[in-house]
């Protein structure tokens, strides 16, 4: 078993300009069991996100949390990958997870994004685009 903890920050958000993050700290833990045949991932997200809420169109910081597994399979012929399995030639010395933690933020977006209420209960949206939405309501 061998941990590995890294941190992703706003250089990895702009290698990928389709995730529309344009920055966020994210703690990453990858727990990797070394096996005869393959490799088995256990991988931990935490942190948070600059994410634009749809409703006021600012921006404001998502928490987040994800957990994942991957299995790392070996093949001399190119195979594709999916969400659950990764094929690398057994010649490979280095596992690059870019593009499976980029698919791993992309799903802890969710699909509606605003802004979380205040304390107090108000939107915590931009009163000034809320007014300008009221106003624009069709009763």
């Amino acid at each position: 078993m061998h941990e590995f903890a890294f941190s992703i920050n706003k250089p990895f958000f702009e290698a990928f300009e389709y995730l529309a993050v344009p920055e966020g700290h994210v703690d990453v833990t990858v727990v990797l069991d070394k096996k005869s045949t393959f490799l088995d991932l256990d991988v931990d997200l935490k942190g948070e996100m600059l994410v634009q809420c749809d409703r006021c169109l600012d921006y404001f910081s998502l928490p987040l949390e994800y957990r994942g597994h991957l299995i790392v399979r070996f093949s001399e012929t190119a195979m594709e990958s999916d969400e659950e399995v990764m094929w690398i030639h057994p010649d490979e010395y280095e596992l690059d997870l870019r593009h499976y933690l980029y698919e791993c933020l992309s799903l802890s977006i969710p699909i509606r994004k605003i802004h979380p209420d205040l304390p107090n209960g108000e939107p915590g949206c931009d009163p000034e685009m809320l007014e300008k939405l009221d106003e624009y309501l069709i009763k």
